[in-house]
């Protein structure tokens, strides 16, 4: 049996980083083995970093729901009676053939009852340093935001500005915002005055959750229709530092990765692997190290 591909093979780096090794070889790189296992050894941590994605926002937002979309498998128990998630789901998501995966929690959602709002604090303030990014789900049909408002502002907000974990506000299940009988079902998009309307939502969501002079990250998405999932992923790869990037997107299913998310991983990765190259060779060889870089982003570096 053939070996499998992996899950996005043209976002798969191994070809290239062989590539960028043999050059180097060719160049006749004045580095000793030690050197050169070092190399090696920092760029499969690049390849094989297995990210945290913190699912948040108050229970019947659809985070479950979001989740098996975006991921491309049942990652969480789905229901529309009651809460499901009252400890948080740390699930390991590993759709790659070579099983490096994506840790994905899905933590309770707030605004169950006050005495589980007290506990949950506890959970979120012990939970978010640990995370690479954060996805704040809300409900597109929701017109409460002050459980989540308190929450973000004063618990989520001041732990991620400390650790500089991005966040992303994603106004969930907009195909039931007004007038929700304008919904394309065929197309699996909105009518006109709904997509005014979810505009409006969206606009907001950026005032409610502004802190200082930086509007917030916001995208509206249906996850059962399968609506606004591209946008979603584009803004998490944008948001995320260059080193992880690859081991997000490398676990996202493939039709939601647009050729725009494939540019930014991609550039993304090769400026982790620059930087590893200058930290492990610079020293011994900086003329052959930056030539060899000069090829390897004209060569490999889309844009």
């Amino acid at each position: 049996m053939p070996p499998k591909k992996p899950r996005h093979s043209r976002l798969d780096p191994s070809n290239e980083i062989n590539a960028f090794i043999e050059r180097m070889g060719a160049d006749e790189l004045p580095a000793t083995a030690a050197q050169m296992r070092k190399f090696r050894t920092k760029v499969s941590q690049l390849t094989s970093y297995q990210p945290k994605v913190g699912v948040f926002g108050k229970t019947g937002a659809g985070k479950s729901s979001l989740c098996n979309a975006l991921f491309g498998q049942r990652i969480a128990k789905v229901s529309n009676v009651k809460a499901c998630t009252r400890s948080p789901q740390e699930v390991l998501v590993t759709l790659t053939p070579e099983g490096n995966g994506l840790t994905l929690v899905d933590v309770p959602g707030v605004g169950e009852s006050e005495k589980r709002d007290i506990e949950y604090q506890e959970l979120y303030e012990s939970l978010l340093p640990e995370l690479d990014v954060v996805l704040w789900v809300i409900k597109g049909d929701d017109r409460a935001f002050s459980i989540d408002e308190r929450f973000y502002k004063d618990i989520v907000f001041p732990i991620i500005s400390e650790y500089d974990i991005p966040i992303v506000f994603v106004v969930n299940q907009v195909d039931k915002i007004t007038p929700f009988r304008e919904w394309d079902q065929e197309l699996h998009k909105p009518g006109k005055k709904q997509a005014v309307n979810i505009k409006a939502k969206l606009a907001d969501v950026r005032r409610i959750f502004k802190t200082g002079r930086k509007l917030p990250t916001v995208v509206g998405v249906s996850a059962d229709e399968n609506y606004g999932l591209v946008e979603l992923v584009n803004m998490i790869v944008e948001s995320l530092p260059d080193e992880k990037k690859y081991g997000f997107a490398r676990e996202v299913r493939e039709e939601h990765i647009s050729k725009k998310a494939e540019a930014n991983v991609k550039r993304g990765f090769w400026n982790a692997v620059k930087e590893t190259a200058h930290k492990v060779f610079i020293a011994i060889a900086p003329k052959l190290i930056e030539n060899g870089i000069k090829w390897l982003f004209k060569a490999i570096i889309p844009g």
